[in-house]
């Protein structure tokens, strides 16, 4: 699960109108029913800091129209709402630290993570919104694309990522291969990779830190893999393991996850074909660059972690509740 996006609301709409009109143009209507069911177990938002996680889920419902159809059959259709965000500990599971839910039907961005504040769009994709830790979500605003760039690109999962002046880079775009949202205004318009800028190409990944623009880059190479890092442009600092190589070019072997912690995925073997100790993705700190001490690993749902002596930490839906901040 690369973004954690959830599309119902407008689907159940549809359906129920769709439904209705059938009823009564052809058949005649019995009685409908609405049914909420459980919430869905959670995944991971993005994280807060060396111990802290924002986890999401939702809950399930089903609409039911009774004797649908010539033949009289009933037609069910499900989802998911009430959407919740919570904050808990992934070092060592406890009682959460606080839990709300909201009526908005939302995509959380994953990795995205400032001043308390996780970034969603809305179920159709056309608009943003903030959820601030100990607050509801913020009112969502329309986004306006501007060519070239012509909209979130759901095949690529574009990234959302904290910017300077209080903007979010957005890496991977339809017709943009960077683009920086105004929060202010809605505005979508392209960075270019050039100029001042150039040093964002071949950038997987790119974020503002601590008044730096920040940049990692994957390093593929015959017999070692890593990751390259540029901050304000100038490359300050590298990540390097020997005896291995990514055999392919993805997106998944670096990716900022929140804050200043960013996942590395190591290959699954090394050279002589044995088994690589370190196979999967590790939690590394963007600045200074370092892996996390003692070793800590997430896994690739986006639902739990897991310790260097191989303890998972992971929560259940039965965990998450709302807690008010006190």
């Amino acid at each position: 699960m690369k973004h954690l996006l959830k599309k119902f609301g407008f689907q159940r709409l549809i359906v129920a109108a769709l439904a209705a009109l059938a009823c009564i143009c052809m058949w005649g209507c019995s009685d409908d029913s609405f049914e909420w069911g459980k919430r869905s177990d959670p995944r991971i938002v993005s994280l807060v800091n060396d111990s802290l996680v924002l986890l999401y889920n939702c809950r399930s419902y089903s609409v039911c129209h009774e004797g649908v159809g010539p033949l009289g059959y009933d037609e069910c259709n499900g989802g998911c709402e009430n959407y919740g965000l919570f904050l808990a500990n992934y070092r060592k599971k406890q009682s959460i630290y606080w839990g709300d839910t909201s009526n908005l039907v939302i995509a959380f961005m994953s990795g995205f993570y400032r001043d308390s504040t996780v970034i969603f769009l809305k179920d159709d994709y056309s608009e943003f919104g903030f959820w601030k830790i100990g607050e509801k979500p913020k009112s969502t605003k329309k986004m306006k694309w501007n060519s070239p760039c012509n909209g979130y690109d759901g095949y690529n999962f574009t990234r959302f990522r904290p910017w300077i002046n209080g903007n979010v880079l957005l890496i991977g775009t339809k017709g943009c291969n960077y683009a920086v949202l105004d929060t202010s205004t809605g505005n979508v318009n392209e960075l270019s990779a050039d100029g001042e800028y150039v040093w964002l190409k071949d950038c997987v990944d790119a974020t503002y830190l601590d008044g730096n623009e920040i940049c990692l880059k994957a390093m593929y190479e015959d017999n070692r893999y890593g990751v390259r890092f540029y901050e304000n442009g100038n490359k300050t600092d590298s990540l390097v393991w020997e005896n291995a190589k990514w055999s392919t070019v993805s997106e998944d072997n670096v990716k900022i996850a929140g804050g200043k912690l960013f996942l590395l995925d190591h290959p699954t073997r090394l050279l002589n074909g044995e088994s690589n100790p370190l196979n999967g993705w590790s939690l590394n700190i963007i600045s200074p660059l370092s892996p996390v001490t003692p070793m800590m690993r997430m896994d690739k749902i986006y639902s739990s972690f897991i310790d260097s002596m191989g303890t998972e930490i992971n929560y259940d839906a039965e965990d998450l509740y709302v807690v008010k901040e006190k």
